[in-house]
């Protein structure tokens, strides 16, 4: 199946594909099947200005009490966050085993900087320990001796129907891996010197004329097709030209912050 995503944005760089504080959504993906992501988690972010209007976003399970995702669906530099709904182990979010977490059990990177979407990591860290079973996994986090450059990986979250209304099932789309040169390279011809987009090495890209996320659940992961459960990249920033323009999309490389997730968790513990 040929999937067919455009990136919808609001702005030309914009977090989280047209929402501040989070959105991608999988136009045309394909339907999960039940188990076939175990370690994905639909997260509801409540902020102060907004109390009845969650946003939401992705996040993946790394150990039984840490979930990994996305710096900019945590914080917000106009409002505060007051907590976070983790749903886990199903294809519905609303139908998923629900965990409530105050902000103080989170943790964003001190160095997430918004307008170069630097750093756009974050922690989660559940009130209890996970139950694992067919249906709730871990991801692996990814090696960081390697590129994975030319690899294919797939991208899975729930997405928005509407503003406020998630997509009833898990989908997911498949995308190879670009190298960091090939992926600044075609930034920087779109942009024709208007700006200049650097992709750092803390970046991950994706090709996105095999598939590409648009607009509903950034924070989730971008996973190794290879049945390894690999976790390579977080789900963080796009480009915008009226939904038309199939440039690299640009995620957080997670091996960049395998020090920080171990500082962070104590190593996972807890």
């Amino acid at each position: 199946m040929i999937l067919q995503l455009v990136v919808c944005l609001l702005a030309q760089l914009s977090l989280g594909f047209g929402q501040d504080r989070g959105s991608l959504r999988i136009m045309n993906g394909t339907i999960a099947r039940d188990k076939q992501f175990p370690y994905q988690v639909g997260l509801l972010c409540y902020f102060a200005d907004s109390p009845n209007e969650p946003n939401l976003c992705g996040g993946t399970i790394i150990s039984k009490r840490w979930i990994l995702t996305a710096a900019h669906c945590l914080q917000d530099p106009s409002s505060e966050l007051q907590k976070v709904i983790v749903y886990v182990g199903s294809l519905s979010v609303h139908e998923s085993a629900a965990y409530v977490v105050r902000k103080s059990a989170t943790i964003v990177h001190k160095q997430f900087n918004r307008k170069i979407v630097a750093n756009d990591i974050a922690l989660i860290k559940l009130p209890r320990d996970l139950t694992f079973n067919a249906r709730i996994q871990p991801a692996r986090l990814a090696n960081p001796k390697d590129s994975y450059v030319g690899r294919t990986a797939i991208i899975s979250g729930w997405g928005l129907t509407t503003k406020q209304e998630a997509s009833r099932v898990l989908q997911y789309i498949r995308a190879p891996i670009l190298s960091n040169k090939e992926c600044e390279k075609q930034w920087n011809k779109q942009l024709k010197g208007k700006s200049r987009k650097l992709v750092l090495d803390s970046f991950i890209c994706i090709d996105s004329r095999a598939g590409l996320p648009c607009r509903g659940d950034s924070g989730g992961p971008l996973v190794l097709d290879d049945g390894s459960k690999t976790l390579v990249g977080i789900v963080s920033h796009g480009y915008d030209d009226k939904c038309q323009v199939t440039l690299p999309d640009i995620l957080t490389r997670v091996s960049s912050f395998l020090n920080w997730i171990t500082e962070q968790t104590g190593g996972l513990g807890q």
